[in-house]
């Protein structure tokens, strides 16, 4: 991370310690020691609150925002980006992007949901792999409405533009964890949305208005489709895009398809 987080970022930087003084220069290798100079940042504080932030007792960011045991002078821009620097805890620093309606149930159609607001045995399952998870915007919901009353009335090229524009905002959020080098689980769908599957669809014609087939088909729905032609444009590669069937009301299986997640994401 020292590369990326100190990339384009050149300070000079003072340290009173105990009213003796140290000077810092940042480059992309880090910081390194320097003859005194016109410092851009100073910081303050006594040897033995050093020695806490430096045996990880004391939250280097904690102790300029909240505690004041270290004081600044400079920009709050540089404080955040020293902060971040020295940030230390226990995330694990690797993500999957979810599709919305696991998370959140109520943009489901009517009668097709088998939980109160949010798939939890999923939820949990992924959570308990310690991996974070990313929400995918609805494009339904966003292009269609809550209740999607433009099912079948938009242009299928109008349509597969809006998709395109959220699935552009998940490319951006991807480029953004792995510029700071996140390791990216997969893509998760949901089989057989004609929107979100990846593996099967279901409706994706009616959706975009050019038949009445309303059967299970093998192939992606029109939001994961315009992901990956985005991926494969922006060369992204070693994202694994996979989907979990929705779980509707009586069905049977849930415990071997979270068995699967578990297993893909323990082995990542």
């Amino acid at each position: 991370m020292l590369q990326v987080r100190f990339h384009d970022w050149k300070r000079q930087i003072q340290w009173i310690i105990d009213g003796e003084n140290y000077f810092w220069q940042t480059s992309e290798n880090g910081f390194q020691f320097t003859d005194s100079n016109q410092p851009d940042i100073v910081l303050k504080c006594s040897r033995n609150n050093l020695n806490r932030i430096a045996e990880i007792k004391l939250s280097f960011f904690i102790s300029i925002w909240a505690t004041g045991d270290i004081q600044f002078q400079g920009s709050f821009a540089d404080a955040f980006r020293l902060g971040y620097i020295f940030l230390s805890d226990k995330r694990k620093r690797k993500v999957i992007f979810l599709a919305h309606c696991f998370l959140n149930t109520n943009t489901r159609f009517p009668g097709g949901c088998a939980y109160d607001g949010a798939t939890m045995p999923l939820i949990k399952t992924v959570l308990d792999c310690g991996v974070g998870i990313i929400q995918m915007p609805c494009p339904e919901y966003l292009c269609l409405g809550l209740e999607k009353y433009k099912y079948g009335e938009m242009a299928p090229e109008e349509m597969r533009k809006c998709f395109r524009e959220k699935a552009e905002e998940v490319i951006k959020q991807i480029k953004d964890y792995l510029k700071f080098r996140f390791d990216i689980l997969g893509v998760i769908g949901m089989n057989p949305s004609p929107s979100c599957g990846v593996e099967i669809t279901k409706g994706k014609g009616t959706m975009l208005g050019i038949d009445r087939d309303t059967s299970e088909k093998e192939g992606p729905g029109v939001f994961i489709e315009e992901l990956i032609k985005l991926l494969k444009e922006e060369r992204i590669e070693n994202i694994p895009i996979f989907g979990i069937r929705r779980i509707l009301p009586g069905e049977e299986g849930i415990e071997e398809r979270l068995e699967q997640i578990k297993t893909r994401l323990s082995q990542s």
